[in-house]
């Protein structure tokens, strides 16, 4: 068999092993050039290094052996008869999904003019010829380093781009999930006012008015207000721990238990008695509401009330423009098996108000140092002579200003019931 036969049996051979996936360790280096002795020299040393090593006789054989092996690292010679160093460095550098490969140029030529075009035609390394066989090895060890790096940034921008898009992925998931949630919470707030009694209810003398602001699409705040027949009328107002959906379910759980001690009892004492049994399962489960319940008799302006730990009401009188607190004993409805409620009676007259609240109003504060609640029973008196909806606008008006640019943290309602003059 003939030179130019064993050595294409040689190469195919070569190809065959390497025509299977790449798992390995060594770097797969490509030879070109067209003197035989530097090729099987090299061939010789850098396959006891443990590396790979390919050989082509001339830069068209080198091309070719690139797209069927991909070689790590190409050391090539630039004088070569039909295609040079240059030739194949231009070809090589403008193949498409070849990855990169480091080229280590040969050349008799050492002009500093030689290695810029080199270097700018795309070769990394340049050495001349004749070499030393230890300095290009100690080049090959070099360009190793170097390609195993890129390799390992390769890797990690690889992985930062699968981690991007599984990332893009998630988020667009969770903008539609967000968005499903938003359309549910909608219809929920929608259906959480449905519930709620209007808003206002005028009996008699007796305006009585709510406002309620939760903190987000839905809270725990519920009022209730309601005539009962023979001049009385039921004043509910509640606030359920927390805010949101657990405590909007409270709420809505709350008007079906009404619904049924109100069909029971005109007694406040025992409406919150019926209450607290009603929601007993809380205990268990760290929740619990409070309560204010009055039934008013519109006719006589006396009004009978108890308390389930709510925030007390505030009563002001116009005859001597005193503001006190409503207290009352009575534990959170669902806390205890015995709430320890107490019907108390006061009487309205004309010009008087009683204002009723939940603690998200009270406790109001931009600065954890100063509550608006402390700020009621003045604003109270200052602002008497105002009829409901002028009195709530300006309640509403003086906490925005109180709280700057701090929101409020938690739901809240105002009731106010005020007879006329």
């Amino acid at each position: 068999m003939h030179n130019g036969a064993m050595y294409q049996a040689g190469i195919q051979a070569i190809l065959c092993i390497h025509s299977f996936p790449r798992k390995r360790e060594a770097m797969r280096i490509l030879i070109v050039d067209d003197e035989r002795s530097i090729r099987d020299l090299l061939v010789e040393k850098l396959s006891s290094l443990g590396y790979e090593v390919l050989p082509a006789p001339d830069g068209l054989e080198g091309l070719r052996l690139v797209e069927q092996v991909r070689p790590d690292i190409m050391i090539l010679d630039v004088n070569m008869p039909v295609l040079d160093g240059y030739g194949v460095l231009s070809r090589l550098r403008a193949m498409e999904n070849v990855p990169h490969t480091y080229v280590i140029m040969l050349t008799a030529r050492a002009e500093l003019a030689e290695v810029e075009r080199g270097l700018e035609a795309g070769a990394d390394d340049y050495l001349p010829k004749p070499f030393e066989l230890r300095e290009l090895v100690a080049r090959v060890h070099a360009a190793e380093r170097v390609q195993k790096l890129q390799e390992e940034l390769l890797l990690k921008n690889r992985q930062l781009n699968e981690a991007i898009q599984a990332l893009q992925t998630s988020l667009r998931q969770q903008a539609l999930l967000n968005r499903k949630m938003m359309q549910e919470l909608e219809m929920a707030a929608r259906l959480q006012t449905s519930m709620l009694s209007p808003a206002r209810m005028d009996q008699g003398p007796f305006q009585i008015l709510t406002r309620y602001r939760p903190v987000a699409n839905i809270g725990g705040d519920f009022y209730d207000l309601r005539p009962l027949g023979g001049n009385l009328a039921s004043i509910f107002l509640a606030d359920a721990v927390g805010h949101g959906v657990s405590a909007a379910l409270l709420a809505a759980m709350l008007k079906i238990a009404l619904e049924d001690a109100l069909s029971a009892e005109t007694r406040p004492s025992k409406i919150l008695s019926l209450l607290n049994h009603a929601f007993q399962f809380c205990a268990d489960r760290g929740k619990y509401l409070t309560a204010f319940s009055g039934v008013l008799n519109c006719e006589t302006g006396l009004l009978v009330y108890a308390l389930a730990g709510h925030v007390p009401p505030l009563l002001y009188k116009r005859s001597n423009r005193d503001v006190k607190k409503l207290e009352s004993t009575g534990f959170c409805l669902g806390v205890f098996g015995e709430g320890g409620y107490v019907d108390q009676e006061i009487q309205l007259s004309s010009g008087d108000r009683l204002f009723a609240f939940t603690d998200g109003i009270s406790e109001a504060s931009p600065d954890d140092l100063s509550v608006f609640g402390a700020m009621l029973p003045a604003l109270l008196r200052e602002n008497a002579q105002l009829e409901n909806e002028e009195f709530l606008n300006s309640l509403d008006a003086i906490l925005g200003k109180f709280l700057g640019n701090a929101s409020p943290t938690d739901d809240y309602t105002l009731l106010t019931v005020h007879r006329l003059n």
